[in-house]
């Protein structure tokens, strides 16, 4: 698996997120917390897509989950949800439940993260 994580990847790149943001930590809390707000649903519907074969299901699920995650470089998390895009288009789910549990790991560590920042509220 290509885009799999590596072990010492950055949960987030926090430079990055803020120089994308013209340094608006306040709009990076913010973004913060929408992730937290939607990102579960879409592990939901994404996990229930692979769970019922659906390839649109799948494929929707994770583009979206990546798309939110690009927003804070969080790379892991889209070298993961990317590779279940890619293995949902060719209907390769086979190995997507191995994917899944690395997705949930990495959505935990940046769970944890985005919460830090959203706490923040844009200070520092």
């Amino acid at each position: 698996m290509g885009n799999a994580p590596k072990a010492g990847d950055s949960v987030i790149n926090t430079e990055i997120a803020l120089q994308r943001l013209n340094g608006n930590r306040s709009l990076l809390s913010a973004l913060a917390g929408f992730f937290l707000e939607d990102a579960p649903q879409l592990v939901c519907q994404l996990q229930a897509g692979i769970e019922a074969g659906s390839v649109e299901q799948t494929v929707r699920s994770a583009h979206s989950l990546r798309g939110l995650a690009s927003s804070f470089e969080a790379i892991p998390v889209m070298k993961l949800t990317s590779e279940i895009e890619r293995l949902g288009r060719s209907g390769d789910f086979s190995r997507l439940k191995d994917l899944i549990n690395d997705l949930d790991a990495e959505m935990s560590r940046l769970t944890v993260e985005l919460q830090r920042i959203a706490a923040d509220g844009g200070r520092k």
